[in-house]
């Protein structure tokens, strides 16, 4: 079943047109990756589809229910959250109140309730730190609640970024570049975690430059060049796509970069 859909999805900025008639089905449930070379549009696809950009043509729709237009931070009540290429924390916070931060945007006490300290939001401060230290065990940094974001190792600070996201119990993950910078190990635990995260029912669409981490993880993937798609399918279909070995690298190059 469709959750996410991009039907002809096209963003032009004055006479470059960074992404052009995408069409574009995210299933409930499954790991999806979009790959492409520098430049091809990937992170504009996110950026549309958490509404930082509208669309110059196209719909964009999650349950059926139409995105374009909505404003940004409604995005995450609709059931959609993400991560960024570059880590978006505040490092003078520690690390539970950078998961909590997280969580307040599915609260529903106001001002009036946050000055006045009423039970409702006592209640609702005690459910957020309950959420908050749950998704940080998940992620298995619960050890570390206490300590300021900024002394986290790298790949300890992208995990953080991914527990901030899934608090609020997304039904779509959006992961732009999440092994960035990650040493071998660090991706290795990545790969784990985002299996864990599909396997309670949260779909991830990733974008993602490491092969290797691509064709290991996912299950459908689609591939953008200069803002077309050119190819989807399973890994081992877009692993033999002629346009997708043409578009990274002009030779054999591709093939043996996912398969080391």
């Amino acid at each position: 079943m469709s959750l996410l859909t991009l039907d002809n999805v096209t963003i032009r900025f004055g006479g470059l047109t960074a992404v052009d008639s995408v069409n574009l089905e995210v299933q409930q449930g499954e790991i999806l990756a979009l790959i492409g070379p520098n430049g091809a549009g990937k992170s504009t696809v996110f950026n549309l589809i958490t509404s930082i950009y509208n669309p110059t043509e196209g719909r964009i729709s999650l349950d059926g229910k139409p995105l374009v237009g909505i404003p940004t931070h409604k995005i995450a009540d609709m059931g959609i959250t993400r991560t960024f290429q570059a880590i978006r924390l505040f490092t003078e916070l520690s690390v539970l109140d950078n998961v909590k931060i997280g969580a307040h945007c599915r609260g529903k006490a106001g001002l009036v309730h946050s000055f006045t300290r009423l039970p409702s939001m006592k209640r609702e401060e005690a459910e957020i730190e309950e959420k908050s230290l749950e998704a940080l065990g998940f992620l298995d940094l619960a050890s570390k609640q206490d300590e300021i974001a900024k002394n986290l190792s790298y790949g300890e600070q992208r995990r953080l970024e991914i527990a901030r996201a899934l608090v609020s119990k997304p039904k779509l993950l959006l992961l732009d570049e999440p092994a960035a910078g990650m040493n071998p190990q660090e991706k290795v635990v990545l790969m784990e975690m985002i299996r864990r995260i599909r396997d309670t029912g949260i779909t991830v669409f990733l974008v993602e430059h490491d092969m290797k981490l691509v064709m290991g993880i996912s299950e459908r993937i689609a591939v953008l060049d200069y803002g077309k798609k050119i190819a989807e399918g399973t890994p081992s279909e877009v692993r033999s796509n002629k346009a997708v070995i043409e578009a990274y690298l002009g030779s054999g190059k591709f093939k043996s970069r996912i398969r080391r």
